[in-house]
């Protein structure tokens, strides 16, 4: 009985969730929806005045251009510091863990507010005030995500080991470091990606027409036409699919390889044990 509980629970769950993404499928794929249940007709039209549309063609490509900035900042100056603060200040690694924290804590309108007022009249470009506070809202999951998987590999030992055999600081970046954080840092980049690309209250109230990215656009095209607004949000999904599916794939890759490791070494184990006892048994 509980069961059937709980899957009727889960089944009524499914259907609100899953009933509006395959109505705006529909919707996105049909030609007139007015009295029947179903569509009267389908079509690609609206798919393809998309891709034919100038418009849609920047908005995505400064979506991408503004994801790739983020991320490439986050690369190239927030990993490297904080594997620096993992290996040589634990104790500051503790504090940030509290402290990455606040972007959740303060409330979008407040940071914009507060970034307006404090650069509106200065000689910055708000553009570079826009990839700040979007680098900084990514710090919580950047963060605790590399952190977690330093810890996981035990990054500390692997480099001392490198450093008391003697290897230079470069060979313990490029052959201990990064091969040991590939995955852990594709996941973030992955995560900060499709975040950033898909950004709206931050781009819309510090540049807003100006810089018109995919989520701007997808808005403007709601109050012109139904379909091709459901269009670019079956696009939209569709990408976001795609990122949680190469996710999915990379997490259970890299559980894969962690089972591997933990099996080796209870087999080493074994063999040492093994080979102590035929040692004791013929002393």
């Amino acid at each position: 009985m509980k069961k059937r509980l709980s899957t009727g629970i889960l089944v009524l769950f499914a259907i609100y969730y899953f009933l509006p993404l395959i109505g705006t499928i529909l919707y996105a794929s049909s030609t007139t929806w007015t009295k029947t249940v179903l569509p009267d007709d389908f079509t690609l039209h609206w798919f393809g005045q998309l891709f034919s549309d100038q418009k849609f063609i920047e908005a995505a490509g400064r979506s991408l251009l503004l994801a790739g900035l983020v991320l490439a900042a986050i690369l190239l100056i927030m990993i490297p510091t904080i594997i620096w603060i993992h290996l040589f200040f634990p104790k500051i690694s503790r504090m940030m863990e509290k402290f990455v924290l606040l972007p959740y804590a303060i409330p979008g309108v407040i940071l914009i507010t507060a970034l307006l007022r404090t650069y509106a009249k200065t000689s910055v470009p708000m553009f570079i005030i826009l990839i700040g506070a979007l680098f900084i809202s990514a710090l919580p999951v950047v963060f605790l995500g590399i952190n977690n998987q330093l810890r996981l590999i035990n990054m500390k030992e692997l480099v001392d080991a490198a450093a008391t055999l003697g290897a230079p600081m470069s060979t313990i970046i490029f052959k201990v470091l990064f091969p040991n954080l590939r995955i852990g840092t594709t996941l973030v980049s992955l995560m900060v990606f499709s975040s950033v690309f898909g950004e709206y209250m931050l781009t819309n109230l510090l540049i807003g027409g100006r810089f018109e990215t995919i989520r701007i656009y997808m808005i403007r095209r709601m109050n012109e036409n139904g379909h091709l607004a459901s269009a670019v949000m079956v696009l939209y999904l569709g990408f976001l699919v795609g990122i949680a599916l190469l996710t999915f794939t990379i997490t259970n890759r890299q559980k894969k390889l962690v089972r591997q490791r933990q099996t080796a070494a209870k087999e080493e184990k074994a063999v040492m044990r093994g080979a102590v006892e035929n040692v004791l048994e013929h002393s």
